[in-house]
């Protein structure tokens, strides 16, 4: 598929008429999709999954201060985690006329009547982090890439340790029936099927809950003591069951020189650069993350629903770019995260994080080889 690249910037830029930019956002060449404009002060409202993460929590603070900044009203509802309540949260936003509606969905594939509900309504609809056809507009990080370079660094990481890519590997997953499932952790298995002495021994979906990733882990513990490497879907999953690995002394402490020599402790790698996992990265029980930066991307996504509410015409698909941090970049990715989040009333959030990253002087990390991407779909 032919893609159009895009800046962050360019995300608002096209409705009114700007020239858009540099690679880091893209937007697929679909045919662009008309939808009612607002004439009062548009109100974006977003369904999150539910309220006990962090990583949504700081979504839901960044979105807030878009519209602080660009002068439109910011909603969040939780989803508790329940497929049904998103599809009557849906419903009953249409019914209070808000102007754009982001959704996490649970299960897109499930949210079909309350989709042509919102459409049949003239309200848009955005499906952030997995693809969905029924909505307005998708828009999320190129999972596919995501899945793809996390397995390379995994790869590598087993490669140092073993000689040669080699040993038993775990998945902690999010939730079956998202896309980004499909991309995020089955890209990363099927790299890892490519290699015949890796054995994915556990590949198991967490609901983005740390109790069950925890868990999970204290299970693998004792069915798989010769585990050498756990991929997480996301660092509010990950860094909880390194917890548990802690107690039981069994985890790589990447940051000294004797990790590989350990026989029995246990790597982790993992997905979206929440705070935590940033911290744990620095202390060395973390090997490597990509970077999604919960404030960065909470500021983009309310962006975008604003842009769709606000002006006529729209790209189908939004395409973020994720940012690799390992134990060479992530000082200076922890200013920067950390400036987001203590200055989020002035913080320019424009540009992409690669662009970010770099006016704060951050070594960018590239991450090369391993199976061919497909291409095509990325969430």
């Amino acid at each position: 598929m032919k893609k159009l690249r895009w800046s962050v910037a360019a995300v608002a830029a096209a409705s009114l008429g700007v020239s858009a930019g540099a690679a880091g956002v893209s937007t697929a060449s679909a045919p662009a999709r008309h939808v009612v404009a607002h004439a009062a002060k548009p109100t974006v409202a977003w369904i999150q999954i539910g309220a006990n993460n962090p990583f949504w929590t700081a979504e839901n603070e960044a979105a807030a201060q878009a519209a602080r900044h660009n002068g439109f009203t910011f909603r969040v509802l939780s989803g508790n985690n329940s497929v049904s309540t998103q599809s009557s949260e849906v419903e009953q936003l249409v019914n209070e006329h808000v102007s754009a509606i982001l959704i996490t969905a649970i299960d897109p594939a499930s949210m079909g009547t309350a989709f042509a509900y919102a459409k049949s309504h003239g309200v848009p609809v955005i499906s952030t982090y997995s693809s969905s056809p029924q909505a307005t507009m998708s828009a999320g990080f190129d999972e596919e890439a995501v899945g793809h370079d996390m397995a390379v660094f995994s790869l590598k990481l087993l490669e140092q340790r073993y000689g040669s890519p080699k040993g038993n590997v775990a998945v902690l997953g999010l939730s079956l029936g998202q896309t980004l499932e499909e991309y995020r952790i089955g890209g990363f298995v099927s790299v890892m099927k490519h290699y015949p002495n890796i054995h994915v021994v556990a590949e198991e979906p967490t609901n983005s809950l740390a109790d069950t990733a925890q868990s999970l882990m204290q299970d693998w513990l004792t069915k798989y003591p010769s585990l050498s490497l756990v991929y997480g879907g996301s660092d509010t999953v990950t860094v909880p069951a390194i917890t548990v690995a802690q107690r039981s002394h069994k985890v790589c402490d990447v940051a000294t020189k004797s990790w590989k020599s350990n026989p029995s402790c246990i790597m982790f790698t993992s997905v979206d650069g929440d705070p935590i996992g940033i911290t744990a990265i620095a202390q060395g029980t973390l090997a490597g993350t990509d970077l999604y930066a919960p404030y960065w991307a909470g500021y983009q996504f309310a962006m975008i629903g604003y842009r769709l509410a606000t002006h006529k015409i729209a790209p189908h698909t939004v395409v973020l770019q994720a940012l690799p941090v390992d134990k060479t970049n992530v000082a200076c990715i922890n200013k920067m995260q950390t400036a987001m989040a203590d200055h989020i009333s002035t913080f320019n959030f424009n540009g992409t994080l690669t662009q970010i990253a770099k006016s704060y002087g951050c070594p960018v990390v590239t991450i090369s080889g391993g199976p061919a991407l497909k291409g095509g779909q990325q969430f």
